[in-house]
Parts: C-alpha cells; sequence; structure tokens
C-alpha cells in the first residue's frame, strides 16, 4: 500500500516506503511500550488492574440487579439535557441510556450506524423515544463503598 501512495506521490526510491512503513511501526510499538511501563512506574499499583474477588464480584451482580429492577421509559423520560450539548451522544442521564432500534424508523437505523453521522441520529433517537431511560424519580446514585 504504501509503495502504491510513495509511486503516486512521484518519489523517486518507491521501495523505501514499504521498509519506512514498518520501521515507523517498530519504532511506534517500542515506544509505546516504555510509555506504559513508565506509567507503571510512576503510578505504581494504581496502574495495574486487580483481579476481581469473591467480595468485589458479588456486590457487582448486587449492583446489577439493583439497576435491572429500575423501570425503563422511552427517551427523554422526564430527564432535560443542558443547553449546548447534543443528547445520547456527549451527554447521557447519570443512570445511562439503552438504544431501542425497533422504535425507530428503517432510515434512522440506517442513519445510527453512518459514521461521522450518526451523533445526530443520537439527538433524533432521543427526542423520538429511540432510547430506554430510567426516569429521574426514581434513580438514585449507588451506594458508596
Amino acid at each position: 500500500m504504501s509503495a502504491v501512495v510513495a509511486s503516486l506521490a512521484g518519489w523517486q526510491y518507491a521501495l523505501l516506503g514499504p521498509l519506512a512503513f514498518e520501521v515507523a511501526f517498530v519504532v511506534s510499538l517500542l515506544v509505546g511500550h516504555r510509555v506504559s511501563r513508565y506509567r507503571q512506574r510512576r503510578l505504581g499499583e494504581s496502574a495495574v488492574p486487580r483481579p476481581i474477588g469473591p467480595a468485589d464480584a458479588e456486590a457487582l451482580r448486587a449492583e446489577a440487579r439493583r439497576q435491572a429492577a429500575w423501570p425503563r421509559v422511552p427517551s427523554p423520560g422526564g430527564w432535560m439535557a443542558p443547553a449546548g450539548v447534543r443528547p445520547a451522544w456527549n451527554w447521557t442521564p447519570p443512570p445511562g441510556i439503552t438504544p431501542r432500534l425497533d422504535r425507530v424508523p428503517l432510515w434512522v437505523r440506517l442513519w445510527y450506524g453512518t459514521p461521522l453521522a450518526d451523533r445526530s441520529a443520537h439527538a433524533w433517537m432521543w427526542y423520538h423515544g429511540g432510547w430506554d431511560v430510567v426516569p429521574p424519580g426514581t434513580w438514585s446514585p449507588p451506594p458508596s463503598t
């Protein structure tokens, strides 16, 4: 691929394109590895994920059961998006949202899956009931541990 681009760009030495690409790839891998090791050394144990113990797993299951018990209604469901944001794109209600593509027309489903244009589809779906939300009155933040 890089040889084709190099030849189209008018490079005299088109064979150097793949070689330069491979060298740049190896250098990026080495730099990325050094940066991650540096972060581990600097941040200590907080940078290394720890395995989930039985007590943590049970707490996660309990929280999942608590969230599954919440009622869900079509968006906006009583929530008001702040000014200057796209609802369901760069703002969601704190308990989260779930897409419901079965409630929207086929053209919106296609729009929802289109890269770069999907942000407008998210907002359209928000105002037309394409998301499931938890009503504000029934939601409560999780208990702190």
